[in-house]
């Protein structure tokens, strides 16, 4: 009977689709479809990570090396930067020994600015340290006083870092120039000879050789990250040979300290 007053009435479609369902029975179906849901996600997370313990051992070492190569590669950016800075800081103390001051790169610093060193062809040029520490090799080239200064009568050395200063060692060749600034503000012009590979310690330097000569060393291979035995060697030979005078220094660190 309630059916046909329903279609009495014009609510005829209502029967077509059978009773609506009560506020319990929608609560009830959502209840239901939500946990369902839940469940079904649940699984899915649970099926990702199923690795053997293995893949976990894998997984995990590429982590770590991921990790250090980062740590490596910061730290190498850390040190070239420090490198370039501290440059900055060194031509602008040598400008000041070239106008006859006495100055130091900063009031700290355990060393003064000796000389500049560049290669035309290559487009490089560092600041020379006297005094200098193996430390302080991070901030530039140093000057073996061990050794005669640049210009005199024997051999002088000026050692540096091969990844920083003395990274455009390699490229140098034959019969390129070396130019040579002292604080004096003698400019002395070098000619080299081929690069050669030796152990630090039969380097076959010899500071009192006949002439005047200039050794630039640094460690070898260059690209390696760890300090080795052996030391690369660029040779050169001064093309005006006059006499030039002589300064003071205090720096005699060793040429195995170089890296």
């Amino acid at each position: 009977m309630s059916a046909r007053r329903s279609k009495g009435m014009g609510y005829g479609e209502v029967d077509d689709f059978g009773p609506l369902p009560t506020y319990l029975e929608l609560a009830m179906a959502t209840a239901a479809a939500t946990a369902y849901d839940v469940s079904e996600a649940k699984q899915a997370r649970s099926i990702l990570p199923r690795f053997s313990a293995v893949e976990k051992a894998i997984a995990i070492s590429i982590a770590i090396l991921a990790l250090y190569g980062a740590i490596l590669i910061g730290d190498g950016l850390y040190i070239k930067a420090k490198a370039e800075l501290s440059q900055f800081l060194l031509k602008r103390a040598f400008a000041a020994e070239l106008r006859g001051e006495d100055a130091k790169p900063w009031p700290w610093a355990d060393f003064t600015t000796e000389a500049e060193i560049s290669a035309p062809r290559l487009g490089k040029h560092a600041i020379v340290l006297s005094g200098a520490s193996g430390e302080a090799l991070a901030f530039g080239p140093a000057w073996l006083t061990s050794t005669p200064q640049p210009g005199e009568e024997g051999t002088s050395v000026i050692a540096a870092h091969r990844d920083t200063h003395f990274r455009w060692l390699k490229d140098v060749q034959p019969d390129d120039e070396i130019e040579v600034t002292r604080r004096d503000g003698k400019v002395l012009t070098f000619k080299t000879g081929k690069g050669r590979v030796v152990p630090w310690d039969q380097s076959g330097i010899d500071p009192a050789a006949h002439g005047r000569h200039l050794v630039l060393a640094t460690c070898w291979p260059f690209g390696a990250k760890e300090r080795g035995p052996l030391r690369y060697i660029v040779e050169a030979e001064l093309v005006d040979t006059a006499a030039t005078g002589a300064l003071p220094s205090t720096n005699t660190n060793p040429l195995s300290r170089v890296q």
